[in-house]
């Protein structure tokens, strides 16, 4: 039976920790309870959850900042977004995850205040989970694209089917070498310890080690009991394909599917958001290298400099992205089969309430 009294209360430095972050990711009262019950085990009532709020003076709408200082953080944030696309909501969502919980009213007074009434015009007018990845790479940033000499970074992601979340996004040397996907497939699974029925990707030779390592991990698992045990012996990270589950149909659940990349919708949609949110600065800002004469491509120092610097910046952009795609509540769509109008976090986190 589950312990739902007060005594399992965690460390306070660990339960600020968590409060904060809950508080960041812009979560209700009901989801920040049941995180806490999933997360620690500790099972308290909203009163409880509001002093320990108040006791690690948790941020909240209800206690915003000045007018001037969040005129402040919206240029900052828009500053940052060199080709202005960025609407009010994801600029609010940015700023909840930098700790600063803005109500709309002030948000849209602090666009006034910024200078920037465009955005605040737009600001009022706006089954079963990983069983299919989508897969996809992200050339925008690429050597071809960039034409700055032997430099460029591309990325590659992954969406999942079910819940919308996107559990693998990565800044990569080349996502066209069948190599790089394939120990970007495995580290996925090491990372979460379980490996989808079906991986669904475009038609291209960069997917044949990832395709191999898939096809490899279902025959173990369908095909365990022929040497007569209920559990494979697999590598520590292999952890989805242990328990023998005789149940997958492989006519039903292909290891893996190719598509055209017109028809592969759910990863490329995600590429227009990514965009919109962080690519398009990104990529100018790497210009301004070549623009400025700040990088030359016949130094070889320039080139190594910019793999090994940009690489982390772009991954840290990507990280932010992830972070936000993950919890922001898309509009409602009653025409749509699978779940919509839901955090796909949430949905992810947990599956049997939706």
């Amino acid at each position: 039976m589950v312990n739902r009294s007060s005594k399992n209360e965690p460390p306070d430095d660990v339960l600020k920790e968590s409060l904060m972050k809950y508080a960041s990711l812009k979560l209700s009262v009901a989801q920040r309870l049941a995180n806490l019950a999933q997360d620690h085990n500790y099972h308290i009532k909203n009163t409880k959850l509001k002093q320990l709020n108040t006791q690690f003076n948790v941020p909240t709408v209800c206690k915003p900042a000045p007018i001037s200082v969040i005129s402040t953080l919206v240029c900052d944030k828009i500053d940052d977004d060199i080709n202005q696309a960025n609407g009010s909501d994801a600029v609010k969502t940015f700023l909840a995850l930098d700790g600063f919980q803005i109500p709309r009213l002030p948000m849209a007074q602090g666009y006034h205040m910024s200078g920037h009434e465009g955005q605040c015009a737009r600001f009022f007018k706006d089954s079963v989970y990983f069983q299919e990845l989508h897969f996809d790479g992200h050339e925008k940033l690429a050597n071809a694209v960039l034409r700055m000499g032997p430099i460029g970074i591309s990325v590659y992601s992954a969406r999942d089917k079910g819940s919308g979340i996107v559990p693998i996004l990565v800044a990569a040397p080349d996502a066209r070498q069948s190599v790089v996907v394939g120990h970007i497939y495995l580290d996925s699974i090491e990372e979460f310890g379980a490996f989808p029925l079906q991986v669904t990707v475009d038609k291209g030779s960069e997917t044949g080690e990832m395709y191999a390592a898939q096809k490899a991990l279902r025959f173990v698992v369908q095909h365990s009991n022929i040497f007569g045990c209920t559990q494979v012996s697999l590598p520590s990270c292999f952890t989805g394909g242990e328990t023998f589950t005789p149940d997958i149909n492989p006519m039903e659940w292909p290891e893996l599917v190719a598509l055209k990349s017109v028809n592969n919708i759910l990863i490329e949609n995600l590429w227009k958001w990514l965009l919109k949110t962080f690519g398009r600065s990104l990529h100018e800002y790497i210009e301004y290298g070549k623009y400025n004469g700040l990088f030359h491509p016949a130094n070889d120092m320039h080139v190594h400099l910019f793999h090994w610097v940009w690489s982390k910046i772009v991954q840290i952009q990507l990280d932010k992205f992830k972070l936000y795609w993950n919890h922001h509540t898309p509009r409602k769509n009653p025409k749509k089969e699978l779940i919509s109008g839901i955090p796909p976090i949430e949905v992810y986190r947990n599956p049997e309430t939706y």
